[in-house]
């Protein structure tokens, strides 16, 4: 499983801005700390806030490849 920290718009659409490998270099690029990132992921999970920063899980399994 892979996973990806991802900064998204602030409109309705919420649109990946940037995406990572890790909520450290998501901090480094928007100038924040990666408490600050995982409070706004936990708090969108939680339903009490539109989402700013997620992080997504993407499994990748065996048949990746075949359509």
């Amino acid at each position: 499983m892979t996973t990806v920290w991802i900064k998204v718009s602030a409109d309705k659409y919420e649109l990946p801005e940037v995406i990572v490998d890790t909520a450290q270099e998501l901090a480094e690029i928007c100038g924040t700390t990666t408490n600050n990132i995982s409070s706004w992921n936990s708090k969108h999970k939680a339903g009490k806030l539109r989402a700013k920063y997620l992080k997504v899980e993407i499994e990748e399994g065996e048949d990746d490849e075949s359509y």
